[in-house]
């Protein structure tokens, strides 16, 4: 997200253009039931029992629900949400994809925000060696 906002405020895309990607990027984001079904910690009848009662308090997520009732544990959900986390399809490829951007542009400007990003120290590093 961080990089989307980048290529927002150095005018590589709009911001009407980031939020449409953001949107497609947060729908690549697997369920987190279906991946904890995918990875053997819930069977689908457990699944259900989680909706059943997210049904009840749809405030609450998932997760919270699931170790509330002692199907996950605190570890096993940190598990599943970091596996959630990386097979979210990347920002960069997203932007390519939609056509708001070529490859040669976000590797530039990647390139560009990495740099921009590192803290001073770093910097001072890398320029030593």
């Amino acid at each position: 997200m961080q990089f989307g906002l980048y290529l927002v405020k150095h005018g590589m895309i709009s911001s009407n253009q980031f939020v449409q990607a953001l949107e497609k990027q947060l729908a690549s984001r697997p369920q987190l039931g279906a991946l904890a079904i995918d990875t053997g910690k819930l069977t689908v009848k457990q699944v259900f029992e989680i909706l059943r009662l997210q049904a009840d308090e749809p405030h609450v997520r998932f997760g919270e629900l699931a170790v509330r009732a002692q199907l996950l544990t605190q570890e096993e959900l940190a598990s599943l949400l970091f596996h959630q986390s990386v097979r979210v399809k990347p920002m960069a490829k997203i932007l390519v994809e939609m056509g708001f951007a070529s490859t040669s542009d976000i590797d530039e400007h990647f390139a560009e925000y990495r740099a921009a990003s590192q803290p001073e120290a770093q910097k001072e590093l890398s320029t030593a060696c």
